[in-house]
């Protein structure tokens, strides 16, 4: 169904076509005057429009019309009705972007398929601007070189992306959440040859079983209570593309059933129909649960498993590749930044230390909050221990990891940045400090709080960078960008809440 623009100042002419056109399920909207079906056509976005090049009688408005429409909007099909010995002003009308035009008097049939024909067109231009635009998405977004991590296991997850993304095959995409399960199934369909059609991803442990039945493959009209009217499902919806089906182990048994089905046959049938549709998706399947364990359990069956796990890839967790972290940090700060117009800060290196001793259970999605929380925390352009999330450093204490410090000889504003793709350990405890922390554990003493944590590694931090200006304090505040009375106080006892504060506002001299 499309909307249509009829334009004629023939009224009887316009009531004909738009019956005609209401027949074959196109919705028309009517128009006496050029003049009224240009505000319609800016007001409504029609899908087509339909103008006599005679309006009124004898006066070629219609070509004025045309000329109009396409200054608006190119990517409208205008076809024009011409009457006999106008042919010159039809040509003139194909010169001036008419998709077709059609000669007076008319059959209706033809006029019909005419119609069809120019919306089918249309229909084939926008498919291919389309798969130019996703062509240039997948060279800016879902390149394989953009994913971040030159592990070994992140290389071979690329090999094997690459490898099967042009096939039909369904793939049983793996990993803890956050790992980034579904930018590898957009990587699958935008490096395939269905990169132009719809990319659906829907969650199966969001909706409750007949809801899901419902979104996956439709329904009729009347098919349950609250059904009014036929509903087209997602699996119908992505004919030609590909679908994501994300936590499948928390599908119902039942709807197992009937999505096994439709892997075999490639055909579904609406809840409440008694007819098949055929339908050509590619399926991905996407889990951060042990589907063999539900197996065993009986809560997922073994045949479906065998048939979504055609080829499975299983992404690495964050703590299981932490070369990676500098990498991720400072792709994640570029996308800040340039999504919020600042200057990228720099992570110091104690900083970056403590994010490679963090385990990350929601990995890559939780290191990317935590460096936009600290990004917008952060004073003076330099991301320091205080700006991570409190669950971060208690964690990190707890095993009483400490930052490195700094050769005094090397040290630079930017030399407390860590270099983006660095493989080296980054973790390196003072042994002292380390052995004091177990020594008070084995007595049975509490841990050190977190603020006088903080304050340890922020004094440390300081003399380095004092040590770095010759002693020269004054100099060392203005590298820190603090003031010498915040230099002083920070060295002298840790901040309460309301200095924190007071600091937050005061001038570096």
């Amino acid at each position: 169904m499309a909307k249509i623009i009829i334009v004629d100042d023939d009224p009887a002419m316009v009531a004909v076509l738009s019956e005609v056109l209401r027949e074959h399920r196109h919705e028309v909207i009517p128009a006496s005057s050029p003049e009224r079906a240009l505000q319609l056509t800016r007001d409504e976005a029609p899908d087509l429009v339909l103008a006599d090049v005679e309006m009124p009688e004898g006066k070629p408005l219609g070509l004025k019309l045309l000329q109009q429409v396409k200054e608006h909007n190119r990517s409208i099909p205008v076809v024009m009705i011409t009457g006999q010995g106008t042919k010159e002003r039809a040509v003139q009308a194909l010169r001036a972007g008419a998709q077709d035009f059609i000669e007076k008097p008319f059959q209706i049939d033809e006029l019909v398929k005419r119609v069809d024909n120019a919306l089918v067109q249309q229909k084939a231009v926008h498919a291919l601007e389309e798969n130019v635009e996703l062509r240039r998405q997948l060279q800016e977004k879902f390149r394989f070189d953009s994913m971040i991590g030159t592990t070994p296991r992140m290389e071979a997850v690329y090999r094997l992306i690459e490898r099967v993304a042009n096939t039909d095959s369904t793939v049983l995409i793996l990993g803890e959440s956050g790992t980034g399960k579904e930018l590898v199934s957009r990587a699958l369909h935008y490096n395939s040859r269905r990169a132009a059609m719809p990319f659906v991803a829907v969650n199966c442990s969001a909706l409750p079983e007949h809801l899901l039945e419902s979104e996956l493959f439709g329904h009729r009209k009347g098919a349950f209570t609250g059904a009014a009217f036929d509903k087209v499902g997602l699996f119908q919806h992505a004919d030609g593309g590909t679908i994501l089906l994300d936590e499948i182990g928390s599908m119902a048994p039942s709807l197992q059933s009937k999505l096994l089905r439709f892997l075999q046959d490639k055909e579904l049938r609406r809840v409440g129909d008694t007819d098949t549709i055929k339908v050509d998706v590619r399926v991905l399947a996407a889990t951060n649960e042990p589907l063999q364990q539900k197996m065993v359990d009986k809560s997922f069956r073994e045949d479906l498993y065998y048939r979504i796990s055609v080829i499975p890839v299983q992404l690495p967790a964050l703590r299981e590749r932490t070369e990676d972290i500098p990498l991720l940090v400072a792709h994640f700060v570029q996308q800040i930044s340039q999504r919020q117009g600042i200057v990228a800060p720099h992570f110091s290196e104690e900083v970056m230390g403590v994010l490679k001793g963090y385990r990350w259970p929601g990995n890559v999605r939780e290191l990317q909050n935590a460096v936009e929380r600290a990004t917008a925390l952060c004073d003076g352009g330099v991301v320091l221990l205080k700006d991570l999330p409190e669950r971060v450093l208690e964690a990190v204490a707890g095993v009483g990891a400490v930052a490195p410090r700094v050769d005094s000889q090397q040290f630079s504003p930017q030399s407390v940045v860590t270099t983006p793709g660095t493989r080296d350990p980054i973790i390196d405890p003072l042994l002292a400090e380390k052995a004091a922390g177990a020594a008070q554990w084995s007595r049975g003493l509490p841990p050190m709080q977190l603020k006088e944590f903080l304050h340890r590694q922020e004094v440390d931090y300081i003399e380095q960078v004092i040590q770095a200006a010759g002693g020269d304090k004054e100099k060392a505040a203005e590298m820190l960008g603090i003031s010498m009375a915040t230099l002083y106080r920070k060295l002298a006892a840790p901040c309460t809440e309301e200095e924190m504060e007071v600091e937050k506002v005061q001038p570096s001299v």
